[in-house]
């Protein structure tokens, strides 16, 4: 009868083999990456109010005051008040003799912004307008995105994986030899592009890409839309027969 020291002797010496016998197996291991475009349906706009005083008070003040019209300007348009978000505030002191802070403070510089997200992407030229207009002096940027980044993230994914599949199904062949199961399945990465910021450097060989188009809505007439693009890398090693 073997005691369950015996037992558990024969499990030690038993796992490193099945490991070994593991490794050893034929693999092949490829990876496969994919582009999905698709427009924009919505557009968050990033812009603020700036204002200088030797006065802290008389700086709040008039960043205040000028933020207040601003924003009302901005609910004005039609933009719910809950797709408009204070981003930050903040006071920057400016030092007198170059920056130098034993030299006493020179003035205060009063700073607040802000961030609307277009539900209709149509208004975007008609809101930048707005807030240049009605106050902000410092305009961050705008930032296209889709609502449906799941389902175009997803797809992404799959169409990854396809591109994996189907490079080791090529490389083995012109070896005389078939792929078998996954072994083990990773994301490299997943990415989010827009314009002309797409590939950075990368190379994208061999990869399944579709075009994907919404609908005829755009940003105005100077203000194309372009395309988001969403990416997924992902690493596969199969079996190798």
């Amino acid at each position: 009868m073997r005691t369950p020291f015996a037992i558990a002797l024969l499990l030690l010496t038993a796992l490193p083999l099945s490991a070994q016998e593991q490794s050893t197996k034929p693999s092949i291991s490829t990876t496969g990456e994919s582009v999905v475009y698709v427009r924009p349906d919505e557009a968050v706009l990033s812009f603020g109010v700036e204002t200088y005083d030797a006065s802290l008070d008389k700086a709040k003040q008039q960043n205040d005051e000028k933020s207040a019209s601003l924003i009302k300007a901005v609910i004005a348009l039609g933009i719910e008040e809950k797709h408009v978000a204070t981003d930050r505030v903040e006071v920057e002191l400016r030092y007198a003799d170059r920056g130098k802070p034993i030299a006493g403070i020179e003035g205060y510089y009063a700073r607040r912004g802000y961030s609307v997200t277009l539900k209709d992407i149509r208004l975007l030229e008609k809101l930048i307008d707005t807030v240049l207009k009605s106050g902000a002096n410092r305009l961050s940027g705008v930032d296209f995105r889709t609502t449906e980044l799941r389902k175009h993230r997803d797809q992404a994914r799959r169409m990854a994986i396809k591109a994996a599949k189907e490079k080791a199904e090529l490389l083995a062949g012109e070896l005389g030899a078939t792929v078998g199961g996954p072994r083990t399945i990773s994301e490299s990465s997943y990415n989010l592009y827009a314009g002309s910021r797409l590939f950075n450097g990368n190379s994208f060989a061999q990869n399944s890409v579709q075009m994907m188009r919404g609908g005829d809505g755009n940003g105005g007439d100077s203000t194309p839309l372009g395309q988001i693009a969403v990416s997924a890398s992902v690493a596969v090693t199969f079996d190798l027969k």
